[in-house]
């Protein structure tokens, strides 16, 4: 989300006719709900609560994939130091179905492990949640976003497993809209691609001006600002397609997603907006 924040700040979208506002909606499922309810037209949501809302008949599609891997480090007490040893441990996940349990599962499935019963996964919300859990050693590990990685360090942790390596193509981080927008208002959907795209590109290739952000941000030593830098520009695309079989991977990960049958991917996304713009700018 810095990446879409930073690009909003510097203009990019106003720079393409779109003055657009952003609202902060602490879930995901939230997010897509707003988007079904006409609150808002256009989302940033994880893809697996967008996929399964589709799957449900949502009038909406996937216009960008903007994180195809699992964008967490497994952070770990010290003493274990292999996934086996997480066996009868608690972990943190935000919820079950979330990304964060998604993957969590399969790294313990990697491991030998079985999620249902060799664990114990404490529900605790959001990121800064399972940070604090961690602190507050009620948990043995979670899976964490860079920004509290440095954080669970100063308290204990290490990191176990570097989670974007599990699987080659995971539809993780993911823009929506609405069916609506893209029908009566495709200029303003392009708009919100070409901005985004173009943001990306310019935190990838501007790094102190994307540091100097992320200081103001989260008022954070260098250190970790360096950190949250690299994390962010290593995982975030620079051509976010929504590519099919990431898609595919997160909808057979979700629990669940049996009885909704077999789907049509093709009918979850349109790509013509990032395919366009890719053009244009290179």
């Amino acid at each position: 989300m810095d990446v879409l924040k930073f690009s909003h700040e510097k203009g990019l979208f106003k720079k393409h006719g779109l003055d657009m506002t952003m609202l902060y909606v602490s879930d995901a499922a939230l997010s897509t709900r707003a988007v079904v309810s006409g609150t808002a037209s256009a989302a940033t949501a994880s893809a697996t609560e967008v996929i399964a809302a589709i799957a449900k008949g949502a009038p909406m599609k996937i216009i960008m994939v903007n994180v195809d891997r699992f964008d967490y480090l497994f952070m770990a007490k010290a003493g274990i130091n292999n996934v086996g040893d997480l066996k009868g441990k608690k972990i943190a996940v935000s919820r079950k179905g979330s990304v964060s349990d998604i993957g969590t599962r399969l790294l313990l499935r990697q491991g030998g492990l079985d999620p249902d019963n060799d664990v114990q996964f404490l529900h605790m919300g959001k990121a800064s949640g399972r940070a604090t859990a961690l602190s507050s050693g009620a948990v043995d590990g979670a899976a964490m976003t860079s920004t509290f990685i440095s954080l669970t360090k100063k308290v204990g942790f290490h990191v176990l497993y570097d989670m974007s390596t599990m699987q080659e193509k995971f539809a993780n981080r993911s823009v929506v809209a609405s069916d609506r927008l893209i029908k009566d208002q495709p200029h303003a959907v392009k708009a919100i691609v070409t901005g985004f795209v173009e943001g990306t590109r310019y935190w990838k290739a501007n790094p102190e001006e994307a540091k100097a952000y992320l200081k103001k941000t989260y008022k954070l030593p260098d250190e970790d600002t360096d950190n949250i830098y690299s994390e962010t520009s290593r995982l975030i695309r620079s051509e976010p397609t929504p590519d099919l079989d990431g898609i595919q991977n997160a909808w057979e990960s979700i629990p669940g997603h049996q009885p909704l049958g077999i789907a049509d991917f093709r009918k979850f996304v349109d790509a013509r907006f990032v395919g366009e713009v890719l053009k244009e700018i290179k």
